[in-house]
């Protein structure tokens, strides 16, 4: 403190800006199941429910349970990791032949020699599509009986000869002109395809014609600089379920090396897999043979322009695609029957801290039988376990609560006893929690109800407690435990149920009258008496922990001496302070000098810091004594004090 001699002021600074408490924005939870579309064994995250959607489609009734409990936990404010879980799925494809392309990394390590693929795995890619549209003939011929086939020779009256573009019907046929200009011969019309023609071509069976796609392509600036001509091609997706246009790309090119003015490439293929959200072009366009894509006239699609040779003495000009290089895919795959082994599978790629930064593990919804469901939750379980820096949140089996279609309905002595040794098999750990809710919930995609486990909710209500306060309080109770988004719950257990459900670890969910359904415990599945068996101490403790070690990566490589170590304790005090005046230590101590770091310690490069927390606690028991007197007693007789 500056010295003073006489009366005055003295105005002092203090930082805490690195004091800045994690908040809800940075609550984010791992998830793995199956989903209608997507990439495959990837994590993406998503930070809305319509995201999920873009990325992993509309829930299917094979995956809402799990899809819905993803979506619930969004609906409280948090963020989600999603993986699609690697199962029997398969990519739609121009053969037809599926084949799994797990995502962009993997097409690229070619994967496939498909022509076109699916982008993602799964029946959506059934539905798709792919339209290349090219300046198609340049005339068009009526001849008897011409027996010619696509690909094949027409020589005009005047010998020139041109190749067969499309064959309309047993008199007539379009081409691509030759050496010449076609004279008619005896017995045939020679007319030219003009662009109302093109407009007109029909796109299969869709109803659509060339002209829903864009202008006829022509030259673009780019290849005319380069004497080169009819390089322009358009690219679209069409979803044939309604035959709408999803995806166009026009004015591309059919060379390779093709640039726009601002020096990008417009070759259509890295164009299509660059930007396609539907589909990825892989295999180049077939020259001959059955499968042939494009005419033999001019110089072949997908070259560089030095590979054609052109000068202003000797122009190129490209060889026409054929309607039959694109087509509808077919070939794909769902598979939404995940085995315990697969998605065991799916949430290990959550266990690296360093590849993903999580908070939450969702359990999701229940499986087919018990067994695989517990198994499923044991795996979730182990991340959070493995990990030590995330909470993993589980729900019982649906089937320990909610009998089978025709069943007998389930008592609620039964649901408790069930629900209870479901939860045995779960190891005792403070990095998992617990939850007896099944609700019942409007699935509004398929207009059914349907009953999903409450774990997104409750990992959620953490969520919004944080947005509302700090990750260390209590997400229970009638303040902030409000559970959303349910028509009834399948055991809503009475008091001596609840009790039986938090001492074995279990944190109920229950409907109270004129509160609706509510949290109504905040225990870790801690089996023995600890800090840490209460949801907010936990939540504490990973949140200065991940402070910490924030802090700490900061000192790595630094000098060990007293600086460093002033510093990083100035840094973590001020940190604990703000935890401190915000409620969520009563106390706390930071030790990280010479007593702990001696000169061995500083020899052997280590550096250690301490910290001593007394965490507050939540109330979960509450007494309320109420004493009547006599009239003429005073009050201090009574109480005693």
């Amino acid at each position: 403190m500056a010295s003073q001699v006489s009366p005055g002021v003295v105005i002092k600074e203090r930082d805490l800006s690195n004091a800045v408490v994690t908040g809800a924005l940075a609550v984010r939870a791992g998830f793995a199941s199956t989903f209608r579309t997507g990439p495959v064994g990837k994590i993406v995250n998503v930070n809305s429910e319509r995201e999920l959607i873009d990325t992993f489609g509309t829930p299917a009734e094979a995956n809402a349970s799990d899809w819905l409990v993803a979506a619930e936990f969004l609906r409280y404010g948090g963020q989600l990791s999603v993986l699609r879980a690697t199962t029997g799925v398969t990519n739609a494809t121009k053969s037809g032949t599926g084949v799994l392309v797990a995502d962009k990394e993997s097409f690229e390590a070619g994967v496939t020699t498909e022509r076109f693929v699916a982008r993602y795995a799964g029946t959506e890619g059934n539905y798709y599509r792919v339209v290349i549209v090219d300046r198609g003939a340049d005339f068009k011929v009526t001849k008897t009986a011409h027996g010619l086939t696509v690909g094949g020779t027409y020589t005009a009256g005047n010998a020139s000869t041109h190749e067969v573009y499309k064959v309309l019907n047993a008199n007539s046929f379009l081409i691509v002109k030759g050496s010449g200009t076609p004279t008619a011969g005896a017995g045939e019309t020679v007319t030219a395809y003009t662009n109302s023609d093109w407009n007109a071509e029909a796109i299969g069976s869709t109803g659509l014609t060339f002209k829903a796609i864009g202008p006829r392509p022509g030259t673009s600036p780019w290849a005319a600089e380069r004497n080169l001509s009819l390089d322009e091609v358009h690219v679209a997706v069409i979803d044939e379920r309604d035959n709408t246009i999803v995806e166009r790309f026009a004015y591309l090119s059919k060379v390779s090396d093709a640039k726009s003015p601002e020096g990008n490439s417009t070759y259509w293929k890295d164009a299509l897999n660059e930007f396609s959200e539907y589909v990825y072009a892989g295999n180049e366009l077939a020259t001959s043979g059955a499968s042939t894509d494009i005419t033999a006239q001019g110089e072949d699609p997908g070259s560089a322009a030095s590979a054609y040779g052109a000068t202003a003495a000797s122009p190129k000009e490209l060889a026409r695609i054929l309607h039959s290089a694109g087509g509808t895919l077919s070939g794909g795959v769902d598979d939404y029957a995940y085995t315990s082994g697969e998605i065991g599978a799916g949430y290990d790629e959550f266990l690296d801290t360093e590849a993903t930064s999580i908070d939450f593990v969702l359990m999701g919804g229940s499986m087919s039988n018990e067994t695989d469901t517990l198994a499923k939750a044991q795996s979730v379980a182990a991340v959070a376990n493995s990990r030590k820096d995330c909470i993993a949140f589980l729900s019982p089996y649906v089937g320990n609560q909610v009998a089978t279609a025709g069943g007998v309905a389930i008592s609620s002595a039964t649901q408790l006893a069930n629900t209870v040794a479901f939860f045995g098999g779960v190891a005792s750990s403070s990095y998992v929690v617990l939850d007896s809710g099944i609700k019942y919930s409007y699935d509004r995609f398929n207009d059914k109800y349907r009953y999903i486990g409450c774990n997104g909710d409750v990992a959620g209500l953490c969520v919004s407690t944080s947005a509302i306060l700090d990750d260390w309080y209590s997400p229970a109770g009638l303040n902030r435990g409000g559970v959303q988004n349910v028509v009834k719950l399948a055991f809503n257990p009475n008091k001596a149920q609840r009790d039986d459900l938090y001492s074995n670890r279990i944190n109920p969910i229950v409907s109270l009258p004129g509160s609706g359904p509510v949290l109504f415990g905040d225990k870790t599945a801690l089996a023995s008496p600890s800090a840490f068996d209460r949801i907010n101490v936990r939540r504490l403790f990973l949140n200065v922990e991940k402070r910490a070690r924030a802090l700490a990566e900061g000192v790595l490589f630094e000098q060990n001496d007293s600086t460093t170590r002033s510093n990083f304790s100035a840094s973590i005090s001020s940190y604990l302070s703000e935890v401190q005046a915000r409620r969520g230590v009563t106390d706390f101590l930071v030790v990280c000098d010479e007593s702990n770091n001696p000169p061995e310690v500083i020899d052997r490069n280590e550096f250690v810091a301490e910290l001593y927390l007394k965490p507050t606690r939540s109330i979960n028991y509450v007494t309320v004594t109420v004493t009547a007197t006599r009239t003429g007693v005073s009050f201090a007789e009574v109480v005693g004090r």
